[in-house]
């Protein structure tokens, strides 16, 4: 299974996420933001000089600028069209119109409508190869019960590598081999290990398990 098919790009990391007006206006055009991320893009409200946008980071470090022709109304149903574009701070020459459907805007016919704009945006993307790759961030999980039926369950540290969340599960399954206990069900080959092992009548699960995602950019 492509996992990555059905994951979202991480959430922004910046103090403005407890903001209540970057909440508000996160949550207002979610319909915008989600299949943004779904691409994967790194989407994020700017509230830079009350000139309100929803961004998204691209692989060349550049970003895109969402909004109308005017600043991002706090209420989504009073957005007339879309402008997009492409830019960077670290190279104001980048200045790419990807769609606009303002009322002086090449695609004024199709004014505040999600299909067209999620198309435009989605074929730049890709034929600019722009999207972010994810990769996810694994952890190893012990849970269980003990004898006396009391519960287990233990998370040991996240590995960004997954080579080295493998590392630790077979760490962690040898020492329980070590300590007696005995495998009895294995599945999940090398990419998400996964075995139950028994001893003296307490039972634990080790298992490698998915914690979250991280986006990269090309080279």
């Amino acid at each position: 299974m492509n996992r990555e098919a059905f994951q979202l790009a991480p959430m922004p990391e910046h103090g403005n996420t407890t903001n209540p007006l970057w909440r508000a206006l996160w949550n207002a055009y979610e319909p915008v933001i989600t299949p943004l991320r779904r691409m994967p893009l790194i989407a994020d409200i700017d509230l830079c000089g009350g000139m309100y946008g929803i961004t998204a980071e691209l692989a060349d470090y550049s970003y895109l600028h969402i909004s109308t022709d005017d600043v991002l109304p706090t209420d989504p149903n009073q957005v007339r069209g879309w402008l997009v574009q492409r830019l960077s701070d670290h190279n104001p020459t980048i200045r790419d119109v990807v769609y606009n459907s303002t009322e002086a805007g090449e695609h004024a016919a199709n004014g505040n409508d999600h299909v067209p704009l999620f198309n435009a945006i989605t074929e730049f993307v890709a034929r600019r190869r722009l999207g972010l790759r994810l990769r996810p961030t694994k952890a190893v999980t012990i849970s269980g019960l003990r004898s006396d039926l009391f519960a287990v369950e233990h998370i040991c540290d996240c590995f960004p590598r997954s080579m080295d969340a493998i590392a630790r599960y077979s760490r962690e399954v040898n020492m329980l081999r070590l300590m007696g206990w005995r495998p009895i069900f294995q599945q999940g080959g090398n990419e998400w290990p996964l075995s139950v092992w028994v001893h003296d009548g307490a039972v634990v699960t080790v298992a490698v398990t998915l914690t979250g995602w991280n986006a990269e950019r090309a080279a």
